[in-house]
């Protein structure tokens, strides 16, 4: 299985499995979502973080089957700072994070209970499908000039068990040599719901078997049989998800194109707007929520992914896109000047058309506008803390000085791409 790819989001199911986790058992909501103003750092250092997707989502209850487990990604990058001598640091340094007022996750769901079935034997609670826990000490990506720590097992439930899917970490960067504190990053939205709600079409009781059952009726499967020998299966292990690096058996659609062809005709069904709302999180979550959305974009616009029929049919000839690997682009709406990298999505691409010397793979997209779905200035507050902590301003990096001291100037000078 793959390190999710830097893409873990998909759909994800609502099952009644125990009382705090009743269908609609959301609490008395967020707590806290805004961010109190916070002046700008004067550190000789510069961190950036950043979702990769900008809302990831995982299932209540896996007492069914699995689509996806309780993961999220964390990517940051270090700059020093000085009018001349600013720079990507690469070494010499550690980058720690600590998802803030969150310390264990098991028993936020039963993921751990059932790990095994879906083949993570021997995987302890609270600890992520590839080692990481919701503290530690992230690897460096020479290859990606990032410091990353994959599939962090966060929950949207808080230590006092209030939900709220805009969950942070805190970022600390030390010496290595010292163990000094060179810089911090207090709160960078790490993002995770399971705010799905199957149970409006499926049922608020036996969610999971109605669904098993319609799956044997509609496919000749036994999943359901299996089911009651305690035998479990993740969808990944049939249906390709590029998510997972699952690649799925020959001849069955990927689980996004056979969810989003299938339900296509039936959104009708619920009351939830936006219909994606009811299986993307969510109409409490609000998944998109950053510039785009404040300007008045939504998902089924046509330039952004469009209506589910859409979605699952350029999955299909003659275009055969890859779900998760070939997506909207910033470019089909703003130009070459601000487009993605050849050959890679937005997530991944880095500054191509700046200032002699900041070109190349170098300063990652993200670090200056952040996630997709999030980018600054993000319609939640909470969101905009990391701007506000770098430059004073509540908006995308736009200042120079932020790395530059007190120089000025544009940071996309010509040319295209990033």
């Amino acid at each position: 299985m793959a390190v999710f790819g830097l893409s873990l989001v998909s759909l994800g199911l609502l099952v009644a499995a125990t009382p705090a986790f009743a269908a609609g058992g959301y609490g008395p909501g967020p707590r806290a979502r805004g961010a109190a103003p916070i002046s700008k750092s004067s550190a000789k250092y510069a961190v950036f973080a950043a979702n990769d997707l900008g809302m990831h989502c995982f299932q209540r209850s896996y007492a069914g089957f699995m689509i996806l487990p309780p993961a999220n990604n964390m990517k940051v990058q270090v700059f020093r700072r000085g009018s001349e001598g600013a720079s990507p640091v690469t070494s010499g340094i550690s980058v720690e994070y600590a998802v803030n007022g969150n310390t264990y996750s098991a028993g936020k769901t039963d993921f751990w209970t059932y790990a095994a079935s879906y083949g993570f034997p021997g995987l302890k609670p609270n600890v992520g499908i590839t080692g990481n826990k919701l503290t530690g000490t992230m690897k460096y990506s020479a290859a990606d000039k990032w410091w990353i720590a994959t599939a962090i097992p966060v929950t949207p439930y808080d230590d006092q068990l209030v939900f709220n899917p805009l969950q942070t970490v805190r970022i600390t960067v030390r010496s290595t040599s010292t163990g000094k504190v060179l810089a911090t990053q207090p709160k960078v939205v790490i993002p995770v719901s399971d705010e799905q709600r199957c149970d409006y079409c499926h049922g608020p009781v036996n969610t999971a078997e109605n669904i098993l059952q319609a799956h044997d009726a509609r496919s000749g499967t036994h999943l359901y049989g299996d089911l009651l020998t305690g035998v479990r299966h993740a969808c990944s292990e049939c249906h390709k998800d590029n998510a997972l690096g699952a690649p799925g058996v020959a001849g069955v659609p990927s689980f996004s194109q056979a969810i989003h062809g299938f339900h296509a005709d039936k959104m009708t069904m619920t009351s939830v707007s936006p219909s994606c709302y009811t299986c993307h999180p969510g109409a409490v979550t609000k998944c998109l929520r950053g510039r785009m959305a404040a300007a008045g974009f939504t998902c089924t616009d046509a330039r952004c992914h469009g209506g589910m029929a859409r979605v699952s049919d350029s999955q299909g000839p003659p275009t055969n896109r890859e779900a998760w690997l070939q997506e909207p682009t910033c470019g089909g709406c703003h130009g070459a000047k601000y487009a993605e990298n050849p050959g890679k999505l937005y997530r991944n691409s880095y500054l191509a058309n700046g200032p002699e010397g900041m070109n190349g793979n170098k300063i990652m997209c993200e670090s200056c506008h952040n996630s997709p779905h999030a980018e600054w200035a993000s319609t939640m507050a909470v969101d905009n803390a990391e701007p506000l902590n770098l430059q004073g301003l509540a908006t995308y990096i736009k200042t120079c000085k932020v790395c530059h001291g007190g120089e000025t100037g544009s940071i996309h000078g010509g040319g295209g791409g990033g």
